[in-house]
C-alpha cells in the first residue's frame, strides 16, 4: 500500500501506459508496499520488468468471476508506472455521445441497416428466382416459424414459364436499380422479346398439360417476405447490441469536474501527460492548501508560529495533529483524482459501447450499398482504453504529492472517437450472407471488448480501494484530536516553555478557516458527484460489479472529508483553549487574548458527529497466501499512522 507520511519536495507522479497490448491483472498480483517515507520506494517496486500472462479464457477476478471473454492466453510486458504516454490525447467532450435516450438513436441506425439489407436481399432473391437459383438465404439469426413460412411456389414448373417466356416486372425492377416501390406483376407467360412458348407444358409430376396463358406472379409477395426477413434480422441485431440507453454522460462529466475541483482545493495538480482539459486551478482556490502550509509547514520547513510556541504542549500539537495535515490533504487529493478517473472509465465504457454500436451498423449499412469489395476503418468498433493509459491512471498508487501544490497526477477524461490505441480494419464481403455474418462477428468482438473494459474498471476499483484501505486514519483524515484536552492540568505552567498567545490564536483561527473551506465548497461538491449515480451502470442500466464499489468509495471519501473537517474545528477549539490557559498566567498575554479579533464563533453542532474515524467496515482485502475466505478487515494494515504522541495540548 502507498501513503504519504512525509511530503517529498518537487515530486511529480505521472502514470504512463505499457508499450503495447492490454493487460488484466488481479489485485493480489500487485506489490503491496505499505509505507512510503521520504524515500520514494514505489518507483522501484512498480517498475517490474518481469512478464505477465494474460488469459482470455479462465482468468478470474478475486470474486471468482471471469474477467474477459473466451480466447487464448499470451504473455507480455507488465504495465509500467512512469512509461512514456503513447496513446492519443483526448479531452472531455470530444465526440462524446450525450444522448440520454440512446435506444432511440440505435433503433434509427438499425432501421437504416434494415432498409439497406432489404434492398440488397430483395435484389438477390428476385434475380436468383428469375435465374432459377434457389439457394438464397431466408434468415440468419431472426426468429422463424417452427414449421416453415408461407412462400409463393416460385419453383413450380408451371410458374417457371413466367420467367422463361414472360417478362417479370419485379425481376426487371431489381435489374433496373429498384427505383420506386415494388411493382405488381401480371404474370405473363408470353412476352415480346422472349422465346416463343411451346403448345404444351408439364406439371411438377411430369404430366403434360396445356401451356398456361398466364400465372399468378407471387414475386411482389416474395419481396414483402424479404422485407419481413430483414426486419427480423434487424430486430435480432438490436436485441444483441449493447444498449447504454439512459446513461447521462454530462452528469458523469459533472461528477468528474466536481471531484477535480475538490482535489484542486486539496492541492491536486494535473500531471503533464493528463489527457483532459479541465482546469483544476481555475475551478479551485488555494485557501485550504495555504492554511495547511501555515499549520504544518511547506516543503519540509517549519511554519513561523513554531518559533512562538515551544515546550511539551507545543510539541504534542506539532508532532501529533499538525503532522497529519499534509499527508491527509495529499492523500485526499490523490483519492479525488483517482475517483475522477474511475468515473472517466465508466464514461469511456458507455462511449465505447455507443460509438461501437453506431459505427458497426453504419459501416455495415454502407457495405450493403457498395458494389465492390471494400475495406473499412473500424476505429469506432475497436476503440479501447484497456491497459493503455486509463487503467493505469485508475490504479496507480497513492504517491507523494505536496499538499500545497507542485504534485501531478495523470488525469483522464471520457474517451471520444480519437481514443483508439490501434486501428483494425475489416474487409466487408458483399454477399448478403457475408455482410450479416460479419455484423454478428463484430458484435461478438465488440461485446468482448466491452467485457474486458468492465473488468479493467472493476480491477481499478479494487486496487484503489485496497490501497486506501491500507492507509491509517492519521494519514487520511488527520490525527484523532478528540484524544487531546485543550486546557491540560496546568501543573507545569511557568517553566520550560514559551507562548505568544497572539500567534497561538492565529493557529486556532487557521484551523477554523480550513475547516470552513472543507465544509464549503469541498464537501458540498459531493452532491454533484452523487448526481451521476444513476449513470454508473452497465449496458443494461443495472449496476455492474464495479459501480457499487465506486459509490462505496465515494461514501468513504465523504467520511474522510467530514472527519478532517471536524478534527480541524476540534483542533481550533483546543488550541484556543490552550491559548486561554496560557493567558491566565500572564496579564500581558491575557490582554493579547482579549484583544484578538476572534470572528470564527463556535464549532458547528455536527462537529461531534463527524469527528470519529470513518467507518471502513464495508471493504475487505485479500491476504497474500491465505485462503480466499480469509481477509484483512482492519483498515490501516501495518501503516504506522499516528505514533504515540502526547495526548494533551496542555500547559507545561
Amino acid at each position: 500500500m502507498y501513503l504519504v507520511s512525509q511530503p517529498v519536495a518537487g515530486s511529480e507522479f505521472i502514470i504512463g501506459p505499457a508499450p503495447d497490448s492490454m493487460h488484466h491483472r488481479r489485485p493480489d498480483a500487485l506489490p503491496r508496499n505499505r509505507l512510503l517515507t521520504s524515500e520514494p520506494r514505489w518507483a522501484g517496486s512498480f517498475n517490474d520488468p518481469s512478464p505477465v500472462t494474460q488469459c482470455r479464457e479462465s482468468d478470474t477476478d478475486r470474486e471468482g468471476a471471469p474477467t474477459v471473454r473466451s480466447g487464448a492466453c499470451r504473455t507480455g510486458p507488465r504495465m509500467v508506472i512512469g512509461a512514456p504516454h503513447s496513446t492519443p490525447r483526448t479531452h472531455m467532450g470530444d465526440d462524446i455521445i450525450y444522448d440520454t435516450s440512446f435506444y432511440d438513436t440505435l433503433e434509427g441506425a438499425v432501421g437504416d441497416f434494415r432498409k439497406a439489407l432489404t434492398k440488397r436481399w430483395q435484389e438477390r432473391v428476385a434475380l436468383d428466382i428469375g435465374s432459377f437459383k434457389y439457394d438464397f438465404p431466408t434468415g440468419f439469426h431472426r426468429h422463424r416459424a417452427p414449421y416453415g413460412e408461407n412462400s409463393w411456389d416460385y419453383w413450380s414448373e408451371v410458374n417457371k414459364t413466367h420467367f422463361i417466356y414472360g417478362e417479370c416486372e419485379v425481376v426487371a425492377w431489381a435489374e433496373g436499380g429498384q427505383e420506386g416501390d415494388v411493382p405488381e406483376c401480371a404474370g405473363e407467360t408470353n412476352s415480346p422479346g422472349k422465346p416463343l412458348p411451346p403448345m404444351t407444358w408439364h406439371d411438377d409430376y411430369g404430366n403434360d398439360i396445356a401451356y398456361p396463358d398466364g400465372i399468378y406472379c407471387g414475386m411482389p409477395s416474395m419481396m414483402r417476405n424479404v422485407e419481413y426477413w430483414a426486419h427480423g434480422e434487424g430486430s435480432a441485431i438490436l436485441n444483441e447490441l449493447p444498449k447504454f440507453d439512459a446513461h447521462d454522460q454530462r452528469k458523469i462529466e459533472a461528477a468528474q469536474e466536481a471531484l477535480l475541483t475538490i482535489g484542486g482545493h486539496l492541492g491536486l495538480v494535473s500531471g503533464g501527460q493528463s489527457d483532459m482539459e479541465f482546469d483544476i486551478q481555475a475551478a479551485s482556490n488555494a485557501d485550504l492548501t495555504e492554511d495547511a502550509a501555515f499549520l504544518a509547514g511547506k516543503d519540509g520547513m517549519d511554519p513561523v508560529w513554531y518559533q512562538h510556541w515551544t515546550g511539551l504542549a507545543a510539541d504534542a500539537a506539532k508532532d501529533g495533529f499538525f503532522t497529519s495535515v499534509n499527508p491527509t490533504l495529499a492523500n485526499q487529493a490523490g483519492i479525488a483524482g483517482r475517483i475522477s478517473n474511475l468515473y472517466a472509465a465508466r464514461g469511456t465504457i458507455i462511449q465505447q459501447g455507443r460509438a461501437g454500436d453506431l459505427d458497426l451498423l453504419n459501416k455495415a449499412t454502407k457495405a450493403l450499398d457498395e458494389t465492390q469489395t471494400i475495406t473499412h476503418d473500424l476505429d469506432g468498433v475497436w476503440q479501447t482504453f484497456s491497459g493503455v493509459g486509463t487503467a493505469l491512471a485508475i490504479t496507480g498508487p497513492i504517491a507523494p504529492w505536496l499538499a500545497a501544490g507542485g504534485a501531478g497526477l495523470s488525469l483522464i477524461g471520457i474517451a471520444g472517437s480519437n481514443f483508439a490505441p490501434e486501428t483494425k480494419t475489416v474487409e466487408y464481403a458483399h454477399t448478403v450472407e457475408e455482410v450479416v455474418e460479419k455484423v454478428w462477428d463484430l458484435i461478438e468482438d465488440h461485446k468482448g471488448d466491452l467485457l474486458g473494459l468492465e473488468n479493467d474498471y472493476n480491477l481499478g476499483v479494487h486496487e484503489l480501494r485496497d490501497t486506501v484501505f491500507g492507509i491509517d486514519s492519521f494519514n487520511l483524515e488527520m490525527y484523532d484530536i478528540t484524544e487531546n484536552s485543550g486546557d491540560g492540568n496546568g501543573t507545569r505552567l511557568g517553566t520550560g516553555y514559551s507562548a505568544d498567545v497572539d500567534e497561538i490564536l492565529k493557529v486556532a483561527d487557521r484551523c477554523f478557516e480550513a475547516a470552513s473551506t472543507y465544509e464549503d465548497p469541498v464537501i458540498d461538491k459531493l452532491g454533484e458527484v452523487r448526481a451521476a449515480d444513476g449513470s454508473l451502470a452497465d449496458e443494461s442500466g443495472e449496476e455492474g460489479r464495479a459501480d457499487p464499489k465506486v459509490k462505496g468509495l465515494v461514501d468513504e471519501f465523504h467520511g474522510f472529508l467530514k472527519t478532517a473537517c471536524a478534527r480541524l474545528y476540534t483542533a481550533g477549539e483546543q488550541v484556543r483553549g490552550a491559548a486561554e490557559a496560557y493567558a491566565e498566567t500572564d496579564e500581558e498575554q491575557m490582554a493579547l487574548f482579549e484583544s484578538f479579533n476572534w470572528d470564527e464563533g463556535e464549532a458547528p453542532g455536527h462537529t461531534q458527529n463527524w469527528v470519529q474515524d470513518t467507518d471502513r467496515s464495508g471493504w475487505e482485502v485479500p491476504i497474500p497466501g491465505a485462503p480466499s475466505y480469509v481477509t484483512d478487515t482492519s483498515p490501516g494494515g501495518d501503516d504506522p499512522g499516528d505514533q504515540d504522541y502526547a495526548t494533551e495540548l496542555e500547559g507545561e
